[in-house]
């Protein structure tokens, strides 16, 4: 029965990749379809019968794929769109570790993620979204994917859809599984060691299973792939910019002294040879500019990039328990317990401080440093360069310097997570007037407490007092009287520090969180009556939920007196009462070009604290005028209320390296003349002397990052949406297990929380707007550095720009899912049995994701770009091969060519295309016996690797392009199942 099934779940589904290849079902065969409740309503019934297309994943699938991480496995699915994984989360202050899933790359905060069928708590308070690395793997029976407005059957969150992890609820004796990896280059270990046990006692009234997993990733750099290292970077001196090796970065491990400021050709700087620190190297014109120019290669200089992650370090233990009871025939308690502890590791470089000047800790040397005065070369070296630039042996001649604080370490940051889930109700069925009842209630409990240790954290004013460093009586101490009074110990700059000088300015900032959510819960679905075509199914039920977080810095690190972004506390909670109602009717069956023809309408009422009253609503159609060929519609409206992240937060500081100034001469050239002319105009408004040929900002490509400020709005509205889906299935009888969909998805969504998008702001609401530069409040956002003195450290350059959440996005999503799978026996094609091959193809074609940050502004296609992490086409094709106990699969990851950065004009954009993507993976597995099964693999056959495109972190394991593509390289598995 299990098996037929799971060929029906598959005849319904727009599915993908790892997804359960076809079973074979002879046409004769009774396929004995049972009744259950699938994903997408509430209503029990056959799977032939689901409201909209429903994706499968099986536990057999999930342990084949060779992936520790259960969320890896969902993106494989082409509408399953990457948002945070292990290749990106170590680019994160809190989210180390995570998993999370994104349909249609409309966020994770717009998916809900179900454990059957009920709500998972988030796993952070500093970013709400539930992390998929929580659930045990070895105990999920299947992941349905719904990929469509639910909202009114599920509530809030499921604007793009739903993924629902059902859980396995029997096992009968012992299953363990174990499984490691290593990659080609032997780093990124992975390990997994998961059990079940269970069995029934008591007359087989009481039910027992109790499971649990360990899992570990370890940590792979960008330095050690030779295809990823150093990067590339674009050319910004000629149009259009040509595609080069990236620059060496000015600012040093061992210090870069700015002896003189000016363009190209006339800054001098020095440093501190990587290769020898003792040496005084003069650095060539392109690397002694305050901003690095493109094609500074000196060798005496390093690549940043050696910070770089490609996936992260992270570890995490699972436990839980499931057990029911039979009080009756027909009434049945249950309880689910579950705890999780887990641990990440974000990586990030050392605190810096910029050879330009200002940033978040400018660093000067001053001409009567104590150190410059030493009786050793490498002081002496770089006093006669001093000199040479005309610079005096006084306080006042002063030099900036540039500089990794390495001494510190990186700024890594330990983040630790427990979480419990506590589940009980009760569950039955009874009859009324001969109509079949099954009911429902339960009470769901779940909290999380993490905590966060920031690693290098330097303090600003220690740093900057211990490097201005005096002769006092002969003995070198501090030039701040305080500061020497407080115990600051004197940094030598040139001949590196002591321990005790980078003790003295260490720190170490910490955060703790918390979540509570509170859950109780009531469901109800029968037969209302018999119709000709079939009884009319209802279903109904009422939620209680609560939902409360609370997330707290550290005093020292709140006061932003460390190099950490001062984040604060934030705190906050709402609760929700919500009610919903499902029908389904059937209108005609078993008629002439109506073998089936129903409709099904769903509708929800929320009462929020606050947004008060939301409503949502679903109507489907499903039309089968022969048994070989279905078509189903589907219309649906969604709301999605703020969370107390979006609510609450407090204003605080962040950064972004995205932002592109419009005033820039490398983005000025590449605007349209209309552009151009409006630039001239403002830009001029806002920086003294403005010249666009010659002006360079402080951030942008190869520069240092734009700091924000960001926050909460506690006035935020829901967010609203409108789906629509049209889809066809065919299964034709003639051609025994074929089965092909298609599906058109279409996603309207309006006032979409989050903030102005940077570029947005920068160019069609200030610099290329014709609202006069004094009056645009846009351009108010946006804080210009008028003398150089202020963070920018460039006369002209952006300290910060200001940003809050707002109701202010549109986003229009469309495009259609295909799915096409096939098996045949080759024992009914030749004389005798070669084994079963099993065929699947699925293709997800998303030509629309346009995104409109404010009200009656244009739309930016970020369909077919790296800035969403949305390929136009994306596709998975598998072939599977079994006989007897051996199985052997090889399956294709397809992504198409995508824009690397949608802010340059068209004649721009071809040489940031990122090309074409396949990925080949091939798996086998080995029945030894009937207890015992051994698997291997190896992923990414042909050591395909992400491409190197500028302007973006495809591969650096910080943005959403890094969780698109397989950063690791060809990558082994062996593992094996025993069950007793």
């Amino acid at each position: 029965m299990r098996n037929k099934l799971r060929t029906a779940l598959l005849g319904t589904s727009a599915a993908a990749s790892l997804m359960t290849l076809p079973t074979f079902v002879h046409a004769q065969e009774d396929v004995g379809v049972e009744e259950i409740v699938v994903t997408g309503s509430r209503i029990r019934r056959d799977t032939f019968s689901t409201p909209q297309p429903l994706s499968v994943v099986t536990s057999e699938a999930i342990r084949a794929s060779g992936n520790v991480a259960i969320g890896d496995v969902l993106l494989e699915q082409p509408n399953i769109n990457p948002a945070t994984n292990q290749q990106n989360s170590s680019g994160t202050l809190f989210l180390a570790g995570q998993t999370r899933a994104d349909i249609r790359g409309i966020g994770p905060t717009r998916t809900l993620v179900l454990m059957d069928g009920r709500r998972l708590p988030f796993s952070d308070a500093s970013s709400p979204g539930v992390d998929l690395n929580t659930i045990p793997s070895l105990m999920v029976e299947r992941i349905e994917t719904i990929a469509g407005g639910a909202s009114a059957v599920y509530g809030s969150e499921a604007i793009s859809g739903v993924v629902n992890f059902i859980m396995k609820k029997e096992q009968d004796g012992l299953e363990v599984d174990i499984q490691g990896g290593i990659s080609q280059e032997g780093d990124g270990e992975e390990f997994r060691l998961g059990f079940n046990w269970g069995g029934k006692y008591l007359d087989d009234r009481l039910n027992v299973l109790i499971g649990g997993e360990y899992a570990s990733q370890d940590i792979i750099m960008q330095k050690d792939r030779d295809e990823l290292f150093p990067g590339v970077r674009r050319d910004t001196r000629v149009t259009p910019q040509p595609i080069i090796t990236a620059s060496r970065a000015n600012t040093s491990p061992y210090a870069t002294f700015q002896l003189l400021g000016g363009a190209l050709g006339t800054a001098r700087a020095v440093t501190l040879d990587v290769r020898d620190p003792t040496q005084v190297v003069r650095l060539s014109a392109a690397c002694s500019t305050p901003t690095v120019q493109p094609d500074c290669q000196d060798e005496a200089l390093f690549y940043s990039t050696i910070y770089n992650t490609l996936q992260a370090k992270s570890n995490r233990t699972i436990l839980r328990t499931y057990v029911d009871y039979a009080l009756t025939d027909s009434i049945k308690a249950f309880a689910d317990v579950s705890y999780v502890k887990g641990s990440g590791y974000g990586i990030f470089q050392p605190a810096f401080s910029t050879a330009a000047g200002g940033g978040t800790m400018p660093v000067v040397l001053r001409g009567d440093n104590a150190f410059l005065a030493a009786n050793n070369p490498t002081a002496a070296a770089l006093r006669a360069e001093w000199l040479a630039a005309g610079k005096t042996f006084t306080q006042t001649s002063t030099a900036q310097v540039g500089k990794f604080w390495q001494e510190f370490g990186g700024r890594n940051v330990k983040t630790e997570r427990e979480q419990i889930k506590l589940l009980a109700g009760f569950e039955g069925d009874f009859e009324v007037l001969g109509r079949g009842v099954s009911w429902d209630v339960y009470g769901q409990y779940s909290e999380l407490d993490g905590s966060t240790i920031s690693y290098g954290q330097p303090n600003i004013s220690r740093v900057q007092q211990a490097t201005d460093a005096v002769l006092v009586n002969g003995q070198i101490v501090c030039r701040d009287v305080n500061a020497r009074a407080a115990g600051c110990v004197p940094w030598n700059l040139i001949n590196g520090a002591s321990r005790e000088a980078v003790l003295w300015a260490n720190g170490v900032s910490n955060t703790d969180q918390r979540i509570e959510q509170s859950i109780a819960g009531a469901n109800i679905s029968f037969d209302v009556i018999e119709l000709p075509a079939g009884p009319i199914g209802f279903a109904a039920g009422l939620e209680a939920r609560e939902e409360k977080s609370s997330f707290e810095q550290d005093p020292l690190g709140a006061s932003g007196a460390l190099y950490i972004n001062p984040i604060g506390t934030r705190e906050g909670s709402f609760d929700v009462v919500e009610g919903f109602a499902e029908v389904r009717i059937p209108l005609l069956r078993d008629m002439f070009l109506a073998d089936e023809l129903s409709v099904e309408l769903a509708g929800r009422r929320s009462n929020y604290s606050t947004i008060g009253l939301g409503n949502q609503w679903r109507a489907v159609v499903n039309w089968s005028p022969i048994k070989d060929i279905r078509f189903r519609a589907s219309e649906a409206t969604a709301i999605r209320a703020p969370n107390i992240v979006e609510l609450y937060s407090p204003q605080s500081v962040n950064f972004t390296t995205t932002a592109v100034d419009p005033c820039d001469r490398s983005a000025f050239a590449g605007a349209t003349a209309a552009q151009q002319a409006a630039r001239r105009i403002t830009c001029a408004a806002a920086i003294p002397n403005y010249n666009p040929a010659t002006f360079e900002s402080n951030f942008g490509p190869g520069r240092p990052s734009l700091q924000l400020l960001q926050g909460g709005n506690p006035e935020l509205n829901e967010e609203r949406a409108h789906t629509y889906q049209y889809g066809v299935v065919i299964q034709p009888r003639w051609v025994p297990n074929l089965q092909i969909s298609v599906d058109y998805f279409k996603y309207n969504i309006r006032g979409q929380v989050g903030t102005i998008p940077i570029n947005t702001l920068f160019q069609a609401l200030c610099y290329d707007s014709s609202v006069a530069y004094a009056s645009n409040p846009y351009c108010a956002q946006i804080s210009r550095d008028p003398t150089g003195t202020g963070i920018s450290g460039r006369v002209g350059g952006v300290n910060q720009v200001t940003l809050i959440n707002q109701n202010v996005a549109t986003v229009k999503v469309e495009g259609y899912d295909y799915s096409i799978a096939y098996g045949l026996r080759t024992s009914e094609m030749f004389d005798r049995d070669y084994g079963d091959i099993s065929l699947r193809l699925d293709a997800t074609w998303m030509y629309q994701f346009a995104l409109q940050g404010l009200p009656g502004q244009s739309y930016t296609q970020l369909a077919n770009t790296i800035n969403n992490a949305t390929p136009e086409w994306k596709g998975n094709f598998s072939a599977r091969w079994s006989y007897n106990d051996v199985s052997l699969t090889w399956s294709t990851i397809y992504f198409g060519s995508m824009i690397a950065n949608n802010a340059f004009q068209p004649n721009q954009l071809e040489r940031y295309k990122t090309g074409d993507y396949f990925r080949h993976d091939v798996r086998g597995s080995y029945r030894v016996n009937d207890d015992v099964t051994v698997r291997a693999g190896v992923i990414n056959l042909f050591d395909k690797y992400p491409p190197q495109i500028p302007d973006n972190s495809i591969s650096t394991g910080t943005g959403t392009g890094a969780s698109q593509y397989d950063n690791r390289g060809r990558f082994f598995f062996v593992g094996a199942n025993m069950t007793f």
